[in-house]
């Protein structure tokens, strides 16, 4: 690792350490405040904002409760952390909702910048288009397999694929903008890019593998210091070679394709096409189907409950991979990004 950039990289692991226990510090003041909230909504008349937000905290649990403390406590801090690694400098005259570090920041040249790409829209667009289709075939074969069951979705069809395509869109230029653009930025700029990509592929991994399954809970969600118990709870699965092998690696698989993406292209389009496309499957799979295998059987390992989990989504996230690597493969070595 080169030593003037370290500290940097000890910045993203630290703001990600800070947000998550801070997140799981507060989880249960969200809670207790998020259930206050829907009690009285169910015995007062109140807006129309007020009572959506009550009908939401009166069917979350508190694992759901623990993922949006993560989150707001990730937002909250995002400034000061972005603060941080520029030094307390302006940065001249560029934008300060770039989305690249300010060139006042640092004055090495080793890494690699983020670049404008004229083909953005059009490698956007197939890396979502081949990911949908690719998982969605997958899904198909899983349903007629009896591996899922079908389900009523609650909604019109139509509802829940604008639904879902909004979420994934949204999410996957959120955390693309995250993870590949910031975090993998300055992984670029202190180590080789082998290290680079695999350090962002655990990260990417180790952040999502921190939703709570349904398995995961806790006994009195309204005691002080319960969302460490659901943090202790989280990490302890990594004794279990089957949640290991069937969450955990699907997630570190994606993160290095999503690396790999964002490496040969200098750009987020692809990432964020890739990313959504998972994203939008997975959704739309949820809202149709359900998993018949239960998570203490070996089928869970094979199939999971989701795309998002088992062997069979790790397969098709490497063939996912696989396929990027061939549509994005340099006509020589001279054509990778520096």
């Amino acid at each position: 690792m080169r030593s003037e950039a370290s500290s940097d990289v000890f910045k993203v692991w630290l703001y990600a350490a800070a947000s998550v226990l801070l997140g799981a510090w507060a989880s249960p003041l969200l809670y207790n405040a998020g259930k206050a909230v829907a009690e009285i909504c169910a015995t007062k008349q109140t807006n129309g904002p007020l009572e959506w937000l009550a009908r939401i905290c009166q069917t979350t649990d508190f694992p759901g409760f623990f993922e949006a403390s993560l989150v707001i406590f990730a937002m909250i801090l995002f400034l000061p952390f972005m603060q941080w690694l520029r030094g307390g400098r302006a940065g001249g005259d560029r934008n300060p909702w770039s989305f690249r570090l300010p060139d006042s920041a640092r004055t090495r040249t080793a890494g690699q910048r983020l670049a404008k790409n004229p083909h953005g829209l059009r490698q956007g667009v197939t890396g979502f288009l081949l990911v949908s289709a690719l998982f969605l075939m997958i899904a198909g074969v899983m349903v007629l397999t009896g591996i899922f069951e079908w389900k009523s979705p609650g909604e019109n069809m139509a509802k829940l694929v604008l639904r879902a395509f909004a979420a994934a869109l949204g999410l996957a230029v959120l955390q693309e903008i995250l993870f590949r653009g910031i975090a993998m930025g300055i992984f670029l700029r202190a180590m080789r890019p082998a290290a680079a990509l695999g350090m962002s592929a655990g990260l990417f991994a180790l952040v999502h593998f921190l939703n709570p399954p349904p398995e995961v809970t806790v006994a009195d969600p309204d005691a002080a210091g319960v969302g460490f118990e659901l943090l202790r709870n989280i990490a302890a699965q990594f004794s279990e070679p089957r949640v290991v092998l069937g969450t955990f690696v699907p997630l570190l698989a994606l993160g290095g394709v999503l690396a790999c993406a964002r490496w040969r292209t200098a750009s987020l389009c692809l990432p964020i096409g890739l990313h959504a496309g998972w994203i939008f499957t997975n959704m739309i799979l949820g809202g149709v189907t359900v998993a018949a295998s239960r998570p203490s059987s070996i089928m869970w390992v094979i199939s999971g409950a989701s795309l998002t989990q088992g062997l069979v989504a790790l397969a098709g996230i490497l063939i996912a991979g696989a396929l990027t690597n061939y549509l994005t493969a340099p006509a020589d070595d001279t054509d990778i990004p520096a």
